[in-house]
């Protein structure tokens, strides 16, 4: 028969971390961000906010938004000048986590396939006989392509960020 030895268990008790203006108790010490959030820290890439990419999307669907009306242009010249000056001010921070994004091969084919798309989509519905030729259907269309545009731009945020900050907290 196999006997069991009471084995002594010892238990190290801490003292919990200090709570005050400086450290709150849901404060990781280690890596200086709030626990629970994954995206501050020494390893860190900041994400571009979503709303970010409608500009994108717009300028994506320019062509459609230039058919709309005579004063299209006018729309696209000021989200490309809104744009700027938000990259340049507002998201100067993040203009490193966009280079870095705009690095990746995901990104250009992204690029490549939602001009394919546009492309196609225009070639099918002209086969079809269905042409999108009045200013409602531009519109519409513009409007399809930049929820396209921004969806796929914010997955594709999602999926670099995890990709850059695994690869640069394994080499830091």
């Amino acid at each position: 028969m196999a006997t069991t030895e009471a084995v002594p268990q010892t238990t190290s008790r801490t003292a919990p971390p200090p709570t005050g203006p400086d450290r709150g108790p849901d404060t990781d010490t280690r890596a200086g961000t709030a626990t629970g959030t994954g995206t501050t820290g020494p390893c860190a890439y900041q994400p571009v906010p979503v709303w970010f990419f409608a500009f994108e999307g717009l300028i994506g669907a320019s062509y459609d938004v230039l058919r709309t009306s005579r004063y299209g242009w006018v729309v696209v010249a000021v989200a490309v000048a809104v744009n700027i000056v938000l990259a340049r001010t507002v998201l100067r921070g993040r203009l490193k986590t966009a280079k870095a994004i705009l690095r990746g091969r995901q990104t250009r084919l992204l690029a490549v396939g939602l001009l394919a798309l546009r492309v196609g989509a225009h070639f099918a519905l002209g086969m079809v006989g269905a042409e999108a030729a009045s200013p409602v259907a531009h519109t519409v269309f513009a409007g399809l392509m930049c929820a396209t545009t921004v969806a796929l731009l914010a997955f594709d945020q999602r999926v670099m960020l995890r990709a850059l900050n695994s690869d640069r907290c394994a080499s830091a």
